[in-house]
């Protein structure tokens, strides 16, 4: 095996499409252990998905759960992060925990969030984007945002929408493990194996986290896993 062929959005600070980006020099430094290129095709997540069932790319980068009874998670993840919800408080009215989001509509990235991903029941509509998502938001056409705090600043950041910050507001909702999907195959199973090994002989030889710190991220907590 010489190269190994990765897929999955455009993400800021994760995969830029300059080749950088915490989640492309993560596995360029696992896969350079054993003298593997990683190649990397940019696509929406269902898609990529969809191209590692086919066998036309060896992992999508990344998700919390497998969508497919022939998709499997990496043991370890490349990020561990809190999920929050942008909100107007007007319209939510009290801040009390997660209940405050029971059977309400929560808007996100198209194949982002899940129900599973709430403690209480919720109404989950995808959008083409965070933009879309924040407008949905400012409009009054839906009552929560959910998204990585970041992913919710940047869209704030590049939307360009004037709105008064003190009328919204972010709390955090839940936190998730994001890993590499793989599939079913033999093949599958070894770049797995190069994945699990690879990540934590770094750790263990303390070359992540300089990554992490470079890219603003927490590190995860590698030997919980």
């Amino acid at each position: 095996m010489t190269e190994v062929y990765t897929t999955g959005p455009a993400w800021e600070t994760f995969t830029h499409e300059d080749g950088t980006g915490l989640y492309h020099e993560v596995l360029d430094a696992v896969f350079a252990l054993y003298g593997i290129t990683v190649k990397h095709e940019y696509v929406p997540t269902n898609r990529g998905d969809e191209l590692v069932l086919s066998g036309q790319a060896d992992m999508m980068i990344c998700d919390d759960r497998a969508t497919s009874s022939n998709l499997h998670l990496s043991r370890y993840p490349l990020y561990v992060n809190d999920y929050h919800v942008f909100y107007n408080k007007e319209t939510v009215g009290q801040w009390q925990g997660v209940d405050t989001l029971r059977n309400r509509e929560v808007v996100c990235q198209l194949g982002y969030y899940h129900e599973w991903d709430f403690s209480v029941p919720v109404h989950i509509r995808d959008m083409s984007s965070g933009i879309k998502c924040l407008q949905m938001i400012l409009m009054g056409r839906s009552d929560f945002y959910v998204d990585d705090r970041l992913f919710i600043e940047h869209s704030i950041e590049v939307s360009g929408l004037p709105f008064n910050r003190d009328e919204y507001d972010c709390q955090v909702v839940g936190t998730r493990s994001y890993h590499p999907v793989l599939g079913n195959t033999q093949r599958a199973d070894q770049v797995m194996r190069l994945f699990d090994e690879g990540i934590m002989a770094l750790h263990k030889a303390g070359k992540l986290a300089a990554i992490y710190e470079k890219w603003g991220h927490q590190y995860p907590d590698f030997d919980r896993f």
